[in-house]
């Protein structure tokens, strides 16, 4: 039967490429980069372009939470015209600035940062 010779040297050398191929990952870095933070903007504004009308059911229901359902039927609609409008006006802008570091180091216009927040309603 016969077998794969590999000599010292080639295994070696092969081990060698494969660990430093391999770079440590941190979960967080301490300052990312102006090409992660000018993406993170992009996507962020696409993200809420897309998602804006949200705002018309998210508003309503944190209302409706805290002062009831009529109050969330009347005010809390309104309120998330407005919200939906201000988040649409920031998405294009996102979108259209990202590239710059505008607000301050590329920092969300509107909280929280996307309509979904973590997958709930929170605020």
């Amino acid at each position: 039967m016969k077998g794969y010779r590999i000599g010292i040297g080639k295994g070696v050398i092969f081990l060698s490429l494969c660990f430093s191929f391999a770079t440590p990952t941190f979960a967080e870095e301490a300052h990312s980069s102006y090409l992660d933070k000018t993406m993170r903007k992009l996507g962020r504004g696409a993200a809420n372009v897309v998602t804006f009308p949200l705002e018309l059911i998210r508003t309503p229901e944190l209302i409706g939470r805290k002062e009831g359902y009529v109050a969330a039927m009347s005010a809390g609609l309104a309120q998330g015209l407005g919200h939906a409008l201000l988040r649409g006006a920031t998405a294009i802008m996102d979108v259209a600035t990202f590239y710059m570091p505008f607000p301050g180091d590329f920092q969300p216009l509107v909280q929280p940062e996307f309509v979904y927040a973590h997958g709930d309603w929170s605020e």
